[in-house]
């Protein structure tokens, strides 16, 4: 969401109380790479806690993921070592990505140093499935001055189809500075590396965030090779020219980025906000349709029809006062997200994977089957 200076400035001391709340299964998969971990003290889920989550179990701890843990099992041990063997696979099986995968999660909840700034992450990860670990990390980037916690349920959705999902808390004021919340996420999968040894590949790893979370999602994958993939949800440029309320170097123009980044790329937006309103929360100026014009193939964009700008969170109903300045949505909270997890997981089994099945989810015959024929969504790809 993009606020000028001058409603920014007018708001701050009204915002800063409860700004912390406000804006900004079917057959199991099998991905391109499968692992073996033996030795010492290591093991997919710790020396001390197990499979099953030491004091805190593979069924305590924690409410809200597919299966939750408390302090055991969050971590694999030092000694042990990790043999990968990577494969080419054009057509696995493809579960619904609408729905929980076969996976069983814990959650882990730490706080990392980036920029001199404290940054909490909450991760869920596999410990038993399929397929052992290492798993492809993605990092989840929130929107302006929206709480991470608003995402968790994409990182539960993932962590069920074997991914270590990671959401970053980045600290994000009025005061822009892209390149730090992009250098935040980067530092997330330093520390999936350090925390998660056993369950955590972080050189295969992926990006999604929402509104301004969209933008430095983009911006990262710009600047970290370990990032292979991206797709965001509803994500805000700004636009980074002088007497745009948001200059550079703390605002980085990232449309303008796009011919330079080889990867694939997948954008899920709405242009019910896109002007009007006190406030457009996404400009079309500034939309998701700015960042994938110039986007390299393979790429998509999806227009959900009726959703809002913040439409992508978990619960809009909670979203606080900020959220009043978009346009009204005429979809409801609960079919936008079914639809975004869903195309955040077949995306990245599609190409973190390499899982080609996973096409008819994302532009094929099932998209347009739920989405296109219904009158939900137009989808854009290329």
């Amino acid at each position: 969401m993009k606020l000028s200076r001058a409603l920014l400035s007018s708001l701050s001391l009204l915002l800063v109380p409860a700004v912390t709340a406000a804006c900004g299964g079917g057959d199991s998969t099998s991905g391109d790479t499968s692992s073996t971990s033996t030795g010492g003290n290591g093991g997919n889920g710790g020396s001390t806690g197990g499979t099953t989550g030491g004091a805190g179990g593979s069924v305590g701890g924690s409410t809200g993921g597919t299966t939750t843990g408390g302090t055991g099992g969050s971590t694999g041990g030092t000694g042990g070592t990790t043999t990968t063997t990577t494969t080419t696979t054009s057509m696995m099986a493809v579960a619904d990505p609408t729905q929980d995968g076969p996976y069983t999660t814990v959650k882990l909840d730490d706080t990392i140093t980036s920029n001199n700034k404290q940054v909490p992450i909450h991760a869920v990860y596999p410990v038993s499935g399929p397929e052992a670990g290492p798993y492809p990390v993605i990092v989840i980037a929130h929107g302006f001055q929206l709480p991470a916690s608003q995402y968790y349920k994409y990182a539960d959705r993932l962590a069920t189809f074997g991914y270590v999902a990671l959401t970053v808390d980045y600290p994000n004021g009025f005061t822009a500075d892209n390149p730090q919340y992009a250098a935040a996420l980067s530092a997330g999968l330093d520390w999936s590396k350090t925390k998660l040894p056993n369950a955590a590949n972080p050189d295969l790893a992926g990006a999604t965030g929402h509104s301004l979370g969209g933008k430095v999602s983009i911006l990262a994958a710009t600047l970290d090779a370990r990032i292979k993939a991206s797709i965001v949800l509803d994500p805000v440029d700004g636009g980074g020219g002088p007497g745009g309320g948001c200059n550079p170097p703390g605002c980085v123009d990232v449309s303008a980025l796009m011919p330079n980044l080889h990867i694939p790329t997948g954008f899920l937006g709405e242009t019910t906000d896109a002007m009007g309103g006190f406030q457009p929360c996404a400009p079309a100026a500034e939309n998701f349709q700015t960042f994938y014009a110039d986007a390299n193939s393979p790429s998509f964009a999806v227009t959900i029809k009726g959703a809002n700008h913040m439409s992508f969170l978990d619960d809009v109903a909670s979203c606080g006062f900020l959220c009043s300045f978009c346009n009204m949505a005429s979809l409801d909270n609960a079919t936008v997200n079914n639809m975004s997890r869903g195309y955040v997981v077949a995306f990245y089994e599609r190409h973190l994977r390499n899982n080609a099945g996973y096409d008819t989810w994302l532009t094929g015959q099932k998209a347009q089957d739920l989405y296109v024929t219904p009158g939900t969504a137009t989808i854009e790809s290329k």
